[in-house]
């Protein structure tokens, strides 16, 4: 494949992931437009809508200004009228990020990375461009500059995580020829540490979430009825439910981490202590936790124990033997054991909570007037509770690692495997 070929081949697969992100909206608001509509409204203000939704879900705040009539309808006084939404649902952003993924792990990407890059953050870009610019409303404004270049940060993400996922991957080689050996261990374990906190804790976040929907099933559908939705209105909230789980997850994760999450000024949510005095009426949140009495620390011991675990799998990269002592005479500080561990410690913290950061704030800002200015996360304190959690973790972990394998090479000393000469 030449270098044409690769620019055609990205564009069109850039192409597609704009055309699945928008169809998500688009299919099922086409057919309410068809089938409950009848065709009676304009199919542009359905077009705006997805196109407005899908921006968001990539981090762009929309600004929506409601005439007078439209204000009065909803309950809103002339000061509400005027209101941001800026939490994003993370659904498309999320699709964006696994297809710059799959991009850049292509043999394309690593034949002619430039090229592929380039046609993939231009080609996004544009077509950015293109939506903002059909989808232009004087009731819902959108920051342009924000608009064309946050959704090619999501495409530009996961081809930076591509290009340094696998020990083949050309950043990484070279990284690892660059920096002296010691240093690439003690680099490479935290920063794996570091992510696999995250990965691990994301996991239980999700079957926790998964069991709760389950457990919840009575309630969810009790919501559900109390909207009396149409058949196609049920298809377009298991639509746009479906695209704010990867946020509810966010602020599931932020619960367990400790510091929860709010939903406006009326429902505040954490392990110690939740205070729900009115929830919107969303299907989704019925899943959401109540209060834990007697299990709050618990809960909060889970990050602490994703740390503990992911070290503990990491801490062979460190390179130490199993029999080695834990300090060593003539050799540098930086050298001793208890030093390289304290120090993959930091990195893996610095990692955790880098990570962490980006959804946290873009779940995290204005969902309406009112009560609803202020959703999401309170990010400060998110990252210190984390920051402690992972730290505490990794630093057991690594000495959990350690002597996990100590045992292991005390049991092979002490019964080494039989070959076949000493069986017979």
């Amino acid at each position: 494949m030449n270098a044409r070929l690769a620019a055609v081949v990205t564009a069109l697969e850039t192409l597609v992931v704009v055309g699945i992100g928008l169809g998500l909206f688009f299919a099922p608001l086409s057919l309410v437009w068809a089938l409950d509509d009848q065709f009676a409204t304009d199919l542009l203000t359905y077009w705006r809508a997805s196109a407005d939704v899908w921006l968001l879900g990539h981090g762009v705040p929309v600004s929506i200004s409601l005439g007078a009539d439209t204000a009065a309808s909803l309950g809103l006084s002339a000061a509400q009228s005027e209101f941001v939404l800026s939490v994003a649902p993370l659904g498309p952003a999320v699709l964006t990020l696994w297809f710059g993924f799959r991009m850049g792990r292509r043999d394309i990407a690593l034949d002619y990375p430039v090229v592929v890059w380039l046609t993939g953050l231009v080609v996004l870009m544009g077509l950015s461009w293109a939506i903002v610019w059909s989808a232009a409303h004087s009731s819902a404004e959108l920051p342009l500059v924000e608009a064309i270049i946050s959704p090619s940060l999501f495409l530009a993400t996961g081809l930076v995580v591509a290009s340094w996922s696998s020990k083949w991957s050309p950043g990484r080689q070279w990284l690892s020829s660059a920096l002296p050996k010691p240093v690439w261990q003690v680099l490479v374990t935290g920063v794996t540490s570091g992510i696999a906190a995250v990965a691990i804790l994301i996991a239980i976040v999700s079957l926790v979430l998964t069991g709760s929907l389950v457990g919840n099933y009575a309630t969810i559908i009790g919501l559900f009825e109390s909207l009396g939705p149409t058949v196609m209105g049920v298809v377009v909230l298991f639509v746009g439910q479906l695209v704010v789980v990867p946020t509810l997850v966010v602020w599931m994760a932020a619960w367990f981490i400790g510091p929860g999450f709010q939903l406006g000024q009326a429902a505040q949510l954490s392990p110690l202590g939740t205070d729900i005095q009115a929830l919107p009426a969303v299907p989704l949140l019925g899943a959401l936790p109540q209060d834990l009495a007697g299990v709050s620390f618990g809960v909060v011991a889970i990050p602490v124990l994703a740390a503990l675990a992911a070290a503990a799998l990491s801490e062979a990269r460190l390179g130490h033997p199993p029999d080695q002592k834990l300090w060593l005479s003539g050799v540098s500080l930086f050298a001793q054991p208890p030093m390289r561990g304290v120090l993959a410690s930091v990195i893996a913290t610095a990692t955790a909570v880098l990570i962490m950061l980006p959804p946290a704030l873009l779940v995290t800002g204005s969902l309406g007037p009112g009560r609803f200015a202020t959703v999401g996360i309170d990010v400060p304190a998110l990252a210190a509770w984390w920051a402690v959690e992972v730290a505490i973790g990794t630093l057991l972990g690594l000495s959990v690692g350690r002597g996990f394998r100590w045992i292991r090479s005390e049991e092979q000393r002490l019964h080494p495997p039989k070959t076949p000469s000493s069986a017979r």
